[in-house]
């Protein structure tokens, strides 16, 4: 865990490159043509960013409260929050040119899969309107985009009724764009 220190986007990117283009495509019982990314909080920061630096490895992709653009991330944090993910992340006035090179937001506009975005509205991490960007900028571009926004949850879905409808979402999502 503490690898991705500073390196959101770095070597774990290229871990999961390798096994989609070197590993993977040697096991018959993987079709990696037909591959979906799926990830929550820091799982749906490198969903979007393998979706739009690596667009050629997957048939869909589902963000779960995933930020999206390093800096607008960064300055919407809670305050006590700050210190710690500037150790973590990224400085936001020392590492500018770092924080954009990381942000799925610089190359967002490759992406070519479908995506569906899931966000609580209360989220005080990954707040409502950073994955309202992706979904606008997407859409924008005429991409195949879904949201699916919680008004009830956080940084999770923790509710049962919430719970069912967003994990049939994603499991209709990759049904319809992962068919064979």
């Amino acid at each position: 865990m503490k690898h991705v220190d500073h390196d959101w986007g770095g070597q774990d990117r290229l871990d999961h490159v390798h096994a989609m283009t070197k590993v993977l495509p040697n096991d018959a019982r993987v079709d990696v043509r037909r591959a979906g990314v799926v990830g929550r909080s820091y799982g749906g920061y490198m969903t979007l960013t393998l979706a739009a630096r690596h667009p050629e490895l997957w048939a869909a992709a589902v963000d779960m409260f995933g930020p999206y653009d390093l800096l607008t991330f960064m300055d919407r944090l809670p305050e006590t929050w700050k210190p710690y993910f500037a150790l973590s992340v990224g400085d936001p006035a020392k590492d500018k040119d770092f924080l954009v090179e990381r942000s799925p937001r610089t190359y967002i506009e490759n992406t070519a899969c479908p995506l569906l975005v899931i966000q609580g509205k209360n989220d005080p991490r990954v707040v409502e309107r950073e994955s309202r960007d992706v979904v606008e900028q997407l859409r924008a571009q005429g991409k195949t985009v879904d949201y699916l926004m919680f008004e009830n949850e956080g940084h999770d879905v923790l509710k049962y009724e919430n719970k069912v409808r967003c994990y049939n979402a994603i499991t209709d999502f990759f049904k319809l764009h992962l068919k064979p």
